[in-house]
């Protein structure tokens, strides 16, 4: 699966009943293709993403209420489950409506002319989840979702911040002499800071569980299995980064003051003030960073997604190198070498955050060898289609006018956000599953051709 975008690239070569309109077949097409999926189905895609935002704003309410009360440290801790279902609910919408899409693309109808079986949602969704989790954390898209989870609490409980400002105000404006008393601080919107005993009781038992059940999933296998393993990566993540957090003052306080951080720094500003346009070029790379990466990564790392639920990806790093020298060398090093050397260097290539390349390579390496202007041109569009719902919210904003009340105000950005969502949403995912479509057609027809000669 590695060498081709087509699940079936051993099978038969299949004919379609009909030759595909030159749009599927071309990159400069793409944009015509995505907007012809969009066009097709739009009603599941609707229906896929409605539901989606419908349980998540169950799960918010839910986190929110859950996370006043009595025993809030364990509160805390079940709300953390809700989060984590908040955001496995987001990968089984976004699986579910990238399946949707798959019957009007060129490639299923050719695999299943070439006799291969309808591929169900629970077999795409068990073979992409796992992945899916790695590929969340590892770009850490969790930092979004942990911010909405908390300002909804926070706007649920927004009259604790009135009362909180209003007797500092009250305190500050009181001349009696005598120091006032601290009004209690609000607890609205932190639902997501877990106390660390608890946090590490729960560390514990998330790891034991996610040990087990991927041993368990590496022999057996099943969607079960996945689904579980999924559950307990996010967990054992998430409760561990409220250890992170809790000791990341002590830490940062404690490594600043370590004699090789003042050395670092001393040398990193002479070299700055040494070599002539070092810090403005430091300064341009530093601002243009953020947008080399929402323009070309992002892409990329959705697209993997797209090759993945379409059954054609594999998450193993060696099939950036397969049939090269490096993959030679690669099966020498791992028969020489130890098992707890691998899984040691394993664990450092995870530490340092390398786990989230070779997904990304790997979709980049597919794109590419169905020709550069198909990669160029998908960037182009969802850099547009990102622009384009910027300014149709903002166009949206206009016509409703200022002169309204802070709370009309909040009802109105309701239908606002969720329009923008919608079409961005299934826009940029059409335009993957077209992507994928159109490199799938261009590898088919060069191995017809290989083969031809």
């Amino acid at each position: 699966m590695s060498d081709s975008l087509t699940l079936g690239a051993g099978s038969r070569p299949a004919t379609v009943q009909a030759s595909p309109r030159w749009w599927r077949r071309s990159p400069y097409g793409l944009p015509m293709y995505a907007a012809e999926l969009w066009l097709r189905r739009l009603v599941p895609l609707v229906l896929w993403f409605s539901a989606g935002e419908l349980g998540r704003f169950g799960l918010l309410t839910a986190g929110s209420q859950l996370s006043h009360g009595s025993l809030r440290e364990w509160r805390l801790a079940a709300v953390m489950v809700i989060f984590i279902l908040m955001v496995m609910l987001f990968m089984v919408v976004t699986v579910g409506m990238l399946h949707s899409l798959r019957g009007a693309l060129t490639e299923t109808r050719v695999r299943r002319a070439g006799g291969e079986e309808p591929e169900p949602l629970l077999t795409g969704l068990g073979r992409a989840i796992i992945v899916f989790v790695a590929i969340y954390l590892a770009w850490g898209w969790q930092t979004a979702d942990a911010r909405e989870f908390s300002d909804a609490d926070m706007e649920r409980y927004a009259v604790q911040y009135d009362v909180y400002q209003a007797k500092l105000i009250m305190n500050a404006l009181a001349g009696n002499g005598a120091k006032p008393a601290e009004p209690v601080r609000p607890d609205a919107g932190t639902n997501l800071v877990l106390d660390l005993k608890v946090a590490l009781i729960c560390t514990a038992v998330a790891l034991v569980a996610r040990y087990v059940l991927s041993a368990l999933h590496e022999r057996r296998g099943g969607r079960r299995l996945a689904f579980g393993v999924a559950f307990c990566e996010l967990a054992y993540t998430f409760y561990a980064a409220a250890i992170l957090v809790t000791f990341a003052d002590e830490r940062s306080a404690w490594v600043g003051r370590r004699a090789v951080t003042t050395w670092w720094n001393e040398r990193w500003a002479a070299l700055e003030e040494t070599v002539p346009g070092w810090q403005g070029a430091m300064e341009w790379l530093g601002d243009a960073r953020p947008h080399m990466v929402a323009a070309l990564l992002v892409p990329l790392t959705w697209l993997t997604l797209a090759i993945l639920v379409y059954g054609a990806y594999s998450e193993d790093a060696r099939a950036l190198i397969r049939g090269t020298a490096a993959d030679r060398a690669a099966d020498a090093l791992e028969n020489r070498t130890h098992r707890m050397t691998r899984r040691g260097a394993g664990m450092l290539v995870t530490r340092a955050g390398l786990d989230r390349w070779p997904p990304v390579l790997h979709a980049l390496r597919l794109t590419l060898r169905a020709g550069a202007p198909l990669f160029t041109v998908m960037c182009l569009c969802y850099v547009l289609l990102t622009v384009a719902a910027d300014y149709a919210e903002r166009g949206a904003y206009y016509l409703i006018g200022t002169a309204h009340r802070q709370l009309w105000w909040e009802a109105y950005q309701i239908p606002v956000h969720f329009a923008r969502d919608l079409l961005f949403t299934t826009l940029t995912l059409c335009l993957f599953a077209a992507t994928f479509d159109i490199a799938a057609a261009r590898q088919r027809a060069k191995r017809s051709v290989s083969a031809g000669e």
